[in-house]
């Protein structure tokens, strides 16, 4: 899989004999070990703080994402990017939010996604190669070399374990390049102060974090801010489903590729305010955009109600 890949250890495939079977344990032992040191089983109420910088073909732009969390009450996010700006309060209650616009810029999910640090598994997909020993930033660390399988298409991957903190340092997924660096000690978690994220060989974000513990935080940081929209968790759901969702008409090539799109399923069963999330080919971009414009769902419904949700598609360009 592109960002999370899932371990089924009884699962036995094909790729299964493909493979050294004790390579592939010694490979399942290390990301264990690396999520473990990565994560805490008690956290104090804290305060996070991503500075970040994005790159991109119409120039740079800083932002800002900060998290507070108070055990057993709640949570307080607040993003700011260019003109984009959202605080959500999570309570037992519900979420209240105020925001600039619906869907979130690309910038922010991929924020999102590696912090404070990508965890990661295997699956049946995955055929692990070997593991090495080299260096990472200056510092001894043991590399996994796998394959993800896609249908017809293969990406070669590589993820690297930091030898003394057994933290993630390294993930390259695909043509996605995950650099993690600069490690602090959090209440047990081995957390990076800086992340690089590359996409192709080019650098898209540069990200700068912090988690401080807050020992006087009072449950006053949850108030919700005015203007803002107030929703309750759902008792029951029922999630959109496709209606018609027509793909693009195939070229005459020989390959594939997908376009990942995210929007928003409105109460009409229509995606509104679309940006193209995920692209290798941003010629065909426009036609991404035009073609999801005529998709058509029945919408998610909450407790009654016609809801609207935020969601992602994939669109494949065969023989394109």
């Amino acid at each position: 899989m592109k960002r999370l890949l899932v371990f089924v250890p009884l699962l036995l495939t094909a790729l299964s004999f493909s493979q050294d079977i004790k390579v592939r344990e010694e490979a399942v032992r290390l990301l264990e070990k690396a999520d473990a040191a990565s994560a805490a089983v008690n956290l104090p109420n804290l305060e996070r703080v991503d500075s970040f910088r994005a790159y991109s073909e119409s120039g740079i732009k800083d932002g800002t994402f900060t998290r507070v969390v108070i055990q057993g009450t709640g949570r307080r996010e607040e993003t700011t990017f260019g003109d984009y700006h959202v605080v959500d309060i999570y309570t037992r209650d519900g979420v209240t939010t105020t925001r600039t616009q619906e869907v979130a810029p690309p910038e922010i999910k991929d924020l999102k996604w590696m912090t404070p640090i990508n965890p990661l598994r295997f699956d049946d997909q995955d055929v692990i190669h070997k593991i090495t020993n080299r260096e990472v930033s200056g510092r001894p660390a043991r590399c996994i070399e796998f394959d993800t399988i896609h249908g017809e298409k293969t990406d070669a991957n590589e993820i690297c374990v930091d030898v003394a903190n057994s933290a993630i340092v390294l993930e390259k997924l695909g043509n996605e390049l995950l650099e993690y660096s600069e490690f602090f000690n959090f209440s047990g978690e081995m957390l990076p102060g800086k992340i690089r994220y590359s996409v192709s060989g080019t650098l898209k974000m540069e990200v700068s974090q912090t988690i401080t513990r807050l020992d006087d935080a009072t449950p006053n940081v949850l108030a919700a801010p005015p203007n803002s929209k107030y929703g309750a968790y759902c008792k029951t759901y029922r999630r959109p489903y496709g209606k018609s969702m027509p793909q693009p008409k195939p070229g005459n090539g020989g390959t594939q590729v997908d376009i990942i799109v995210r929007g928003l399923i409105g109460e009409d069963g229509r995606i509104h305010d679309a940006v193209v999330q995920s692209s290798e080919r941003p010629d065909l971009n426009a036609e991404a955009l035009d073609l999801i414009r005529q998709w058509v769902f029945s919408p998610g419904v909450c407790d009654g109600e016609l809801n609207s949700i935020e969601s992602a598609f994939t669109l494949h360009f065969q023989g394109r």
